[in-house]
């Protein structure tokens, strides 16, 4: 934003991507120093967005409706920039801020909506303007707009006006160091100065922090139940935590870090070197911690309460390898891809393109790099858990690298990122410290997976059934088909009963065990019945993808049965055509017949 000394516009400069940090950054890694940078190149695109937002809302008529014009903004900011630079940089860079601007920039290009007038999201530059002339200590007058009676103001609190229209405008005045919202009589504003410690206050409502120490120093955390730009879609009411579940929060994030450094000191000062807010949201009907971030909101979690120390501090590195990742790829591209959704991820239950999968696996790369460094530390009764979690999750990942490596659509800059994940991956093959039967858990998990992703998703031709059909009518070998077609099924949940099962048996205490059918139960023991057990449930619901993906691993366990696995998706349409045809016969003949190596036709 800033000018030289002739008031022209300063020359752009490019940001070049140190090799120490990129090649760290592909291993998984990356310190602080390589987090810093990464928040420095942020604030780069900060102010490009910044500016591409005031120069379109500008030649955008009436995009700011009642507010003041686009000029007196600028002014504002340019003015707090010169006064207080770094104060000005932090502000920017506040998770909110970032996706406030993303969202505005789409309201403006149309490929956005939102749930008012488009000058209700864009008017929010003026509370930003307000925050930063506070902060630079620069007195302002201003105007911003009211949503549901109340106005937001970044990195501070929300200022409630009881009795005020839904929609409107409110008076905003900085001066003597203090903010205040002056809708005709009424005075709302922080209760202090932006030194002091800020508390809610008769018609304020305070952001609230979340406070630890790592590497000695203190760790300031915002907990963001109130500002609408907290998502990462459209706004959001606010939706104030209780002071006993803000106290979980407290606990739960300090002790995560505790975890984290003990086992990875350099990662945990690296997230903390980025991490800026946590915004709590509601944990799925089944329990299962929710989370995510975006790449407008560098330094900025959305998730659902972790049950305990260690599943919190696996959410916070799950989430900032995404913030990572993200901050990287605005500098660098790292692969070409129309976007279609057409990749097995194995944490997913849905297709990904190549971009996601590629998330995906950068989420996943961190989160073995946790399991492999808290394995030794972990508590004896949950040493098993920890094996089983490093193993599986270093299981999924390869399989996703190897994917990625395979994909044409990578740059050479992708190949090379991709090449640094799997090198990494391959410093953890057959680690010593997971065993046998452990590992063996976390391969049926694995396989368990990507065997029913195939039989929901990959749909074989119908000729090329027909020809099975003929083929296993007349007694002969399978022959070889084409290749399925992408036929995604997200018509019913999972249940991922297999893996849940077999997290239950290594918990110590154990939790209450879910409910699964005998047929689960005996393949997790080997049972040489389990196919018979599966038979049983297909005659009762011939099309249970469950049920096929059971069958599959239980009769895929020798090596002369294993190619099964390769094409488990012809399973049920080749016992669906048989119905048809009058000669049903029992899907463990079936699934035998088909493990016999595909004949080229």
């Amino acid at each position: 934003m800033q000018t030289d000394a002739g008031h022209q516009p300063a020359r752009a400069a490019h940001h070049l991507v140190p090799s120490a940090h990129f090649d760290a950054l592909a291993a998984g890694r990356g310190g602080p120093a390589a987090v810093r940078f990464l928040r420095t190149t942020e604030y780069s695109r900060r102010l490009l967005l910044l500016r591409a937002l005031l120069d379109t809302a500008g030649r955008t008529p009436g995009a700011l409706g009642p507010l003041p014009a686009v000029d007196s903004a600028w002014s504002a900011l340019t003015a707090a920039q010169a006064r207080a630079p770094e104060e000005f940089r932090e502000l920017l860079l506040l998770p909110q801020v970032g996706s406030w601007l993303g969202h505005g920039l789409r309201r403006l290009r149309h490929t956005a909506w939102g749930d008012g007038p488009l000058w209700a999201d864009l008017g929010h530059l003026y509370a930003l303007c307000a925050v930063a002339a506070l902060r630079a200590g620069v007195p302002l007058r201003t105007t911003v707009p009211l949503r549901d009676g109340a106005v937001m103001f970044p990195g501070l609190g929300l200022a409630v006006l009881p009795g005020r229209p839904p929609l409107g405008t409110a008076e905003v005045a900085v001066e003597a160091g203090r903010l205040t919202v002056e809708p005709h009589r009424e005075r709302v504003g922080p209760p202090a100065p932006p030194a002091a410690p800020q508390g809610d206050a008769p018609g304020w409502l305070a952001l609230r922090g979340l406070r630890a120490r790592v590497a000695g120093r203190p760790v300031d955390c915002r907990l963001d139940d109130v500002d609408p730009y907290r998502d990462l879609g459209d706004p959001r009411p606010p939706d104030r935590l209780p002071g006993e579940e803000r106290d979980r929060w407290q606990d739960g994030f300090g002790r995560a870090l505790e975890v984290l450094e003990a086992c990875d000191p350099e990662s945990a000062e690296a997230l903390v070197a980025g991490l800026r807010s946590l915004t709590p949201v509601d944990p799925s009907p089944t329990g299962v911690v929710l989370s995510a971030s975006s790449g407008d909101a560098f330094g900025g979690v959305l998730a659902s309460l972790p049950p305990d120390p260690v599943s919190f501090a696996v959410t916070l590195v799950h989430e900032f390898q995404h913030t990572k990742l993200g901050a990287l790829l605005h500098l660098l591209t790292l692969e070409r891809d129309g976007g279609e959704e057409r990749h097995h991820a194995p944490w997913r239950e849905d297709p990904r393109p190549l971009s996601g999968l590629l998330q995906g696996a950068y989420a996943f790369l961190g989160i073995t790099d946790f399991w492999s460094r808290h394995l030794d530390r972990a508590p004896r009764a949950e040493r098993a858990t920890a094996e089983f979690e490093f193993a599986l999750s270093g299981r999924q990942t390869r399989e996703a690298v190897r994917t990625l490596a395979a994909d044409p659509a990578l740059t050479a800059y992708g190949r090379r990122f991709v090449a640094g994940m799997a090198a990494r991956l391959d410093g953890w093959s057959g680690d010593p410290r997971v065993r046998p039967a452990i590992d063996s858990w976390a391969a049926l998990a694995a396989a368990d997976h990507r065997t029913e992703w195939r039989i929901r998703h990959l749909a074989p031709s119908p000729s090329a059934v027909r020809a099975l059909a003929g083929a296993f009518l007349s007694s002969t070998a399978p022959p070889e088909v084409p290749p399925p077609t992408l036929a995604p099924d997200l018509t019913t949940r999972w249940t991922h009963t297999r893996a849940r099962l077999i997290r239950h048996r290594l918990a110590r205490p154990p939790s209450a065990e879910p409910p699964a059918p005998a047929a689960d139960h005996a393949l997790l023991a080997g049972d040489p019945e389990a196919a018979t057990a599966y038979t049983h449930l297909l005659a009762e619901d011939p099309e249970s993808p469950e049920a096929w993906t059971g069958l599959a691993l239980a009769v895929a366990t020798t090596p002369t049965t294993r190619p099964l696995l390769n094409h488990p998706e012809l399973l049920r349409p080749l016992h669906r055509e048989l119905r048809t045809r009058g000669t049903p016969t029992t899907p463990t003949t079936l699934a035998h017949w088909l493990a016999t190596p595909l004949l080229p036709t």
